[in-house]
C-alpha cells in the first residue's frame, strides 16, 4: 500500500517524525511531503514541496493529511482514501473543526492521537467512505442583481 503523508505549507514535524519511526509491515510504503519542516525523515523518501503533487495524490492508495481545507477538498474530489490528522501545533485550532466534520460525516477517518494511526491504516483498507459531492458556489448573478437594484 502506497501512503503519502502531506502537511501542506505548514510544518508538522511531530507527525512526520512519529510516522517515520513507526515500524510497519512490508506492504506499507510511505512518502512524506514535509513543507519547511525541521525533521527530515531517515526511513522513507521525502520532499518539501512539489509542483507535481497531483501525481503523488493519484499514485497513492491512502493519504494521511493535515486538516487543511484545500488539501482535504482536493483529495475528496479525487475520491482518495484519507486519514486526517489535525495539526494542533498551529496557534489556532480550526483544523479540529474540519477534521471532526469530515470524520463524523463518513468522508474520511480522523485521528487525533498519533497512537491511533496504525489502526486507522489497517481500518482504511476495508471501510466504505462516503463520496463527497462538490457543489458549485457562484453568487455572482445574485450579487450583481442586488447591486443594480440597490436593495
Amino acid at each position: 500500500m502506497k501512503i503519502l503523508v502531506t502537511v501542506g505549507t505548514t510544518r508538522f514535524d511531530s507527525l512526520i517524525k512519529y510516522l517515520d519511526e513507526l515500524v510497519l509491515p512490508s506492504d506499507m510504503a510511505f512518502t512524506f511531503q514535509i513543507a519547511d519542516g525541521a525533521y527530515k525523515p531517515v526511513n522513507h523518501p521525502f520532499f518539501s514541496f512539489s509542483e507535481k503533487i497531483d501525481q503523488y495524490y493519484q499514485s497513492s492508495d491512502v493519504i494521511i493529511c493535515h486538516a487543511g481545507a484545500g488539501t482535504i477538498y482536493k483529495l475528496l474530489e479525487l475520491r482518495k482514501r484519507i486519514i486526517i490528522v489535525p495539526n494542533t501545533e498551529r496557534t489556532d485550532n480550526h483544523q479540529l473543526d474540519i477534521a471532526a466534520f469530515m470524520g463524523n460525516n463518513g468522508y474520511a477517518l480522523t485521528v487525533i492521537d498519533f497512537d491511533e494511526l496504525f489502526n486507522a491504516l489497517q481500518q482504511i483498507k476495508g471501510i466504505d467512505l462516503l463520496p463527497f459531492e462538490k457543489h458549485d458556489f457562484d453568487k455572482t448573478g445574485e450579487i450583481l442583481r442586488f447591486s443594480v437594484s440597490g436593495n
